[in-house]
């Protein structure tokens, strides 16, 4: 039997110090569809929900219309009605499944007809997040999902969570990791993981990647001594990037967090898989610039997603949002003074 994951400090004690806000009561919603990893996902959705004090919504969107029946037995298999009963059967054996090594669990389960994609949008909308596994079933299962995975990547108003096979993202003595580069949305995703380290009591790595242009790589740009020195330039600038990134973590806002800058020279997503291998989550924003331009849409996100170790955590900023704050903002946020959301990123 698992067991309970640790309460850190008070259940929400610290949010308002990162400006993330607590949405108390709001539900983490997971896409279910009869694989592996969408149960896994459940897993991870559960424990997560305890260190937010708040409950699971556990969903399985299907897609075959048929006659309402009476529910006194199941339809032939022949009958269009044959899928309802179908996807209640999956939802409830893997709610089942899950309730047994999780007896804490507060899970609402439910159908719902229509597009897997549009219907777990839907129901994340005002959520605390969606959770869904990597992988869903194969085109041979009875309820193959395809890419809806990357497809609620693209559209959910919440952070979306990317849970793999490979790791259950529990592992006290791991860090969490997440890329900066610099961009407002990477400061948003900045903001969740310190909320995220605190909630698990664990280590917060802030890792920026830089990558020299190419004339730098294969020497064709310059010569000797003025390669070096532009290489340096290079490293030197993403350097202060990272310093300005962490900061405030050294002020309240870091208050309880241990937090380590790491600056790491190659490509993005080889370098931030690398780093998720050695993490319980790896956290990116939404929308970036430099590396992680266009994020969602680009290679980075598809290659961390794919490859990653670990559960990835996708981080869509709000107006008004989650940027980390200081002293004076937070004071004026709280008396309802304006300029209460300007982040001092």
């Amino acid at each position: 039997m698992a067991a309970t994951p640790p309460r850190w400090r008070a259940l929400h004690g610290d949010d308002d110090e990162v400006g993330w806000p607590d949405g108390p009561g709001r539900d983490i919603v997971v896409g279910l569809d009869g694989s592996a990893d969408s149960e896994r996902a459940l897993h991870w959705a559960v424990r997560e929900a305890v260190l937010r004090g708040t409950g699971v919504r556990a969903v399985l969107a299907w897609a075959s219309a048929g006659p309402p029946q009476d529910g006194s037995r199941p339809p032939p298999a022949t009958s269009p009605e044959h899928p309802r009963w179908t996807a209640q059967w999956i939802l409830n054996e893997a709610v089942d499944r899950v309730r047994a090594e999780e007896p804490y669990a507060r899970i609402v389960a439910r159908t719902v007809f229509g597009p897997p994609v549009r219907m777990l949008l839907a129901e994340a909308d005002g959520a605390e997040m969606l959770a869904v596994g990597a992988r869903g079933a194969t085109p041979s299962g009875r309820m193959p999902t395809g890419s809806v995975s990357l497809a609620c990547l693209h559209g959910a108003p919440v952070p979306v969570v990317i849970v793999h096979g490979g790791g259950a993202g529990w592992e006290g003595h791991r860090p969490i990791v997440v890329g900066v580069d610099g961009s407002a949305s990477s400061q948003v995703a900045l903001a969740w993981a310190v909320r995220e380290a605190r909630l698990r009591a664990a280590r917060l790595r802030v890792v920026h990647v830089w990558t020299p242009p190419l004339a730098l790589e294969d020497g064709t740009g310059a010569a000797g001594e003025e390669l070096f020195r532009a290489a340096e330039l290079f490293r030197a600038a993403a350097r202060v990037l990272l310093d300005d990134a962490v900061r405030v973590l050294h002020g309240p806002a870091g208050a309880g967090v241990e937090a380590e800058p790491v600056l790491v020279r190659g490509g993005v997503s080889r370098e931030l898989i690398s780093e998720a291998a050695r993490a319980q989550m790896l956290v990116l924003g939404a929308r970036g610039r430099g590396g992680f331009a266009e994020l969602v849409l680009g290679s980075t996100s598809s290659q961390c997603v794919a490859h990653a170790g670990c559960p990835v955590a996708v981080v869509r900023g709000t107006a008004g949002g989650a940027a980390l704050e200081g002293p004076k903002v937070l004071a004026n946020r709280q008396a309802g003074r304006p300029g209460a959301h300007t982040p001092v990123l």
